[in-house]
């Protein structure tokens, strides 16, 4: 975010020109939003993007038996799947099952 701002304080320096009328100075204000606007989907969205992908991809490829954590930090065993994969029971102990949706899965040890 610090790195946003200044690219943007930057941007209104240059464009405060002294010398220069105001219609040049409007356009080049203006010309700040579209590069905003691509920074930030190359900053902010576009790895969000490729979390989100490779998460999912690890949910799609979960068997039994793999160890996985979940996102209250609960380590387990994945035990069964149920509901045609929308939940899976995880073996915590040597007695206890607990049942969870499978979007609540964080990572695959």
């Amino acid at each position: 975010m610090y790195t946003i701002q200044l690219l943007a304080s930057s941007f209104f320096f240059f464009a405060q020109d002294a010398g220069a009328d105001s219609t040049k100075s409007s356009f080049q204000t203006l010309l700040i939003i579209p590069i905003m606007l691509v920074a930030m989907y190359f900053l902010v969205i576009l790895p969000n993007k490729k979390e989100d992908k490779k998460r999912k991809e690890m949910i799609a490829n979960l068997q039994k038996g793999d160890t996985v954590v979940t996102n209250s930090g609960l380590h387990g065993k994945i035990v069964e799947f149920k509901d045609n994969n929308e939940t899976v029971v995880i073996n915590i102990s040597a007695n206890t099952n607990v049942t969870f949706e499978t979007s609540a899965i964080q990572k695959k040890k």
